[in-house]
């Protein structure tokens, strides 16, 4: 008796429309002929895959039956979106061009493929197949609310806006748009309108924690705190295991000054059943807040859940760093590398660290020469690099990464003292309204002292504007004077295009200092002064200090001290060392910071 092809996939598609997941998977794997049948099949027991979070199997199932089907463009399709939720952006952008070729009018494939090249960082090609998207069907409001995110990323904040409110209009209750709308508004500074939206989203759905956590941060930047730290605490309350509820609770009672500000977190770490990300994730943030003896008591208790963990060893490795048992920190480095994991980059770091922490630069050397030929943007390496060059006197190779005569610029960030005294009022305004918080961020170089949240360079106020262009338009003159290298990780990479990475206010009180350090996703740094107090006239005391590197058990004088003064504009590559002097005084150092790097 011939059986019914068609009548057996007909009865899969039902089971299938039906939530019965379980049983299209049971059902196709004990008939496995079924997937011979007809793309559709194929689509079917993939998807069933997807729903049951066996992604890894769905994209097996799909290559194997593209191998049948060839060039499908439903299975390309289901491919690419498969690859996407697998976090492999760049596999589904060649699965999705595929499926486009094949059929090159299907609006969910070019919705897809706009998705992907989101994931990727290629905004603007997303941002043309999603407008042609939205032209085509103008109701789609996932498509809208993507095209958001694409103009948020280019910096197009008024499109963003105009893409959510058109989707609102039409779906007023549409919880993604309300909470991607409060983002942009927060982005654009209209804190208050971002609250709302917030607030709104929240009505609708009160379990949410995310919404909560987002509105949390804009109550912290409408500096009412005490409703911030309460929505802070409801969105750990919903989501006690939601790692990143718990460190923005902690952050934010750790700059209010909180005795205990990992109180909400610790109940949850020696639980039978947490997740091992969630215990490394507490480690982390103990060795950012400095706790390097909780943190190796947490690692000690936690060895039998972690210990088949690469971090666990990176850790232990870390915190014996820190604790100067520098033997105890390289067994475990050992120990790591017996797991024999591709990507061991923090390994290396640490071993490098260590072994410059015992003077034994030439072994550390190649570990840092091996992390600068895998990540050669990464300013760290090239500061650890210059590092071991000191050690080794090789002067000549030091010289070139930290020439200071030629790497260093002290400019006025306007010609007249008048002009420079102007700016500096309007901006201590704006700056001092900034800094409500008690303490500095959890892992941040300097201590007694404040830092701004976000991106300061985001705020749309006049004089934060004005000081941005005037910054570009000293880096840019800093930029002609160098000539090129293209060995060396600052003049290889010389360029007129430039954009900020990150920007920040920091506010120093008496005794308040920057540990020396340097900044690994930076290409060009530096400091404006706007506020500098009386003591610099005194012993150095609030200088910015180059090539005093932070290596534990290792003395370095440095190599350059530069005296502040008000209206003043210090640039130099970020990877080189740099910290400032504590300082006694009644008034305050208010500087602004920040990172620039090359558009293209």
């Amino acid at each position: 008796m011939a059986i019914d092809k068609m009548g057996v996939l007909r009865q899969v598609v039902n089971a299938f429309q039906q939530g019965k997941y379980g049983y299209v998977i049971q059902f196709i794997g004990a008939n496995p002929s079924i997937l011979k049948l007809d793309p559709v099949a194929v689509q079917i027991y993939s998807s069933a895959l997807r729903k049951a979070r066996e992604g890894a199997r769905a994209e097996s199932v799909i290559i194997k039956g593209l191998k049948t089907f060839k060039e499908s463009p439903q299975l390309l399709n289901s491919l690419g979106t498969t690859q996407l939720e697998l976090g492999k952006a760049k596999h589904a952008v060649q699965s999705l061009k595929k499926a486009l070729f094949a059929n090159p009018s299907d609006i969910e494939v070019k919705y897809n493929l706009a998705r992907a090249y989101k994931e990727v960082g290629l905004f603007n090609e997303a941002q043309a197949i999603f407008v042609e998207v939205i032209r085509k069907k103008p109701t789609y409001s996932q498509a809208n609310i993507h095209l958001a995110d694409v103009y948020t990323n280019l910096g197009a904040l008024e499109k963003a806006h105009s893409c959510l409110i058109s989707v609102l209009e039409k779906e007023p209750t549409n919880i993604v748009a309300l909470n991607n709308l409060g983002n942009v508004l927060r982005k654009m500074n209209d804190f208050e309108a971002s609250a709302q939206r917030f607030e709104a989203a929240i009505k609708l759905q009160p379990t949410n924690s995310t919404l909560r956590r987002n509105l949390a941060a804009t109550l912290v930047l409408l500096n009412r705190r005490e409703e911030a730290k309460q929505c802070f605490i409801d969105a750990v309350s919903l989501t006690p295991l939601d790692w990143t509820a718990q460190e923005e609770l902690a952050a934010f009672l750790w700059e209010e000054g909180v005795e205990s500000p990992f109180e909400y977190i610790e109940p949850h770490i020696n639980l039978e059943g947490t997740d091992s990300a969630f215990v490394l994730a507490y480690i982390k943030l103990l060795v950012r807040a400095n706790q390097f003896q909780k943190a190796l008591d947490v690692l000690n208790r936690q060895e039998p859940l972690l210990a088949s963990n690469l971090e666990f060893y990176i850790y232990k490795a870390r915190v014996h760093r820190e604790l100067a048992d520098y033997p105890a920190s390289l067994d475990y480095v050992e120990k790591g590398e017996k797991l024999k994991v591709k990507n061991s980059v923090g390994l290396e770091s640490e071993a490098g660290y260590t072994l410059l922490s015992l003077g034994r630069a030439k072994e550390a050397y190649t570990k840092f020469a091996k992390l600068v030929k895998q990540e050669p943007l990464n300013q760290g390496w090239w500061t650890m690099l210059s590092t071991c060059y000191y050690l080794q006197n090789e002067e000549s190779k030091y010289h070139w990464l930290c020439n200071y005569q030629q790497l260093l610029a002290v400019v006025p960030i306007l010609p007249s003292n008048e002009s420079r005294k102007s700016l500096n009022n309007a901006l201590r305004d704006v700056l001092d309204a900034l800094h409500q918080n008690e303490r500095h961020p959890i892992g941040q170089s300097l201590r007694n002292g404040t830092q701004t949240y976000e991106n300061l360079f985001d705020d749309n106020s006049e004089v934060i504007n004005t000081l941005s262009g005037l910054i570009l338009e000293r880096a840019e003159e800093f930029i002609k004077l160098q000539s090129t290298d293209r060995k060396h990780p600052f003049l290889s990479r010389l360029s007129k295009d430039l954009t900020f990475k990150g920007s920040w206010s920091v506010k120093l009180r008496s005794d308040g200092y920057h540990r020396s350090h340097y900044h690994p996703e930076g290409w060009l740094s530096g400091v404006y002064y706007v506020d500098v107090p009386d003591a610099v006239d005194k012993h150095g005391e609030g200088w910015l200090t180059f090539g005093r590197a932070d290596i534990a058990n290792q003395n370095f004088e440095g190599d350059l001290a530069v005296k502040p003064q008000s209206g003043n504009l210090i640039l130099f590559p970020s990877y080189m060392w740099h910290g400032t002097n504590a300082f006694k005084s009644s008034t305050a150092r208010l500087t602004v910071a920040f990172d620039i790097i090359p558009s293209h």
